[in-house]
């Protein structure tokens, strides 16, 4: 699994923030494509649980933003004359949680267990994904709807991001996912037209 970040913060029992790690930080560092919008995750607990969750912000943060003075070092000068210079520049993102893998065993929807500073953040591979969506050869998203009434207006967004991504992954699926789908697609059009 390709590990993404740190978690450096929660905004609730079931939204995360993690801090995507930069350069020095570890030997492989994640490309944005890597914790793109929609990107399954999990969120280490201990040795034999993770929670399972889903990227649905992405925020950059510069504070030589709107700095326009001279500069006394360039970046280049800093890394050879202030070793000690911390770049404060980051790229943080948002989790939702959407369920829990104890011991091989998944369970969708909120989970008992918080997740604590610093745990590991790592993309979920495909078979993983997988396991959490299926039971006995059938679909599972049961977390759907929990999803789709948060109040952040992309939440229909990812979870269309989410019916698509499951689509490729399970095509025995594609019918019931089709119908997902475009009743999301219907919710967008209509949720858009609400705010005009």
């Amino acid at each position: 699994m390709t590990v993404l970040g740190k978690i450096v913060k929660s905004n609730s029992h079931t939204d995360y923030v993690c801090q995507i790690y930069g350069k020095h930080e570890i030997e492989s560092v994640p490309t944005n494509v890597d914790y793109a919008f929609g990107t399954f995750v999990s969120i280490d607990l201990n040795e034999y649980s993770a929670l399972i969750g889903l990227i649905y912000d992405t925020v950059l943060l510069n504070p030589d933003f709107g700095r326009l003075g001279p500069r006394l070092s360039t970046e280049s000068d800093l890394a050879l004359f202030s070793p000690d210079y911390l770049n404060e520049r980051a790229t943080i993102v948002g989790i939702v949680i959407v369920g829990q893998v104890n011991n091989g065993s998944c369970r969708q929807g909120t989970p008992y267990i918080a997740a604590n500073s610093d745990s590991l953040v790592r993309r979920l591979p495909e078979d993983d994904i997988l396991g959490f969506h299926e039971v006995e050869s059938r679909l599972r998203i049961g977390y759907l709807p929990q999803l789709i009434q948060r109040p952040d207006p992309l939440t229909r967004q990812l979870a269309l991001a989410v019916v698509q991504q499951l689509g490729h992954l399970m095509p025995q699926q594609i019918p019931l996912l089709n119908l997902l789908e475009d009743d999301l697609c219907w919710q967008l059009q209509i949720s858009a037209m609400g705010r005009t």
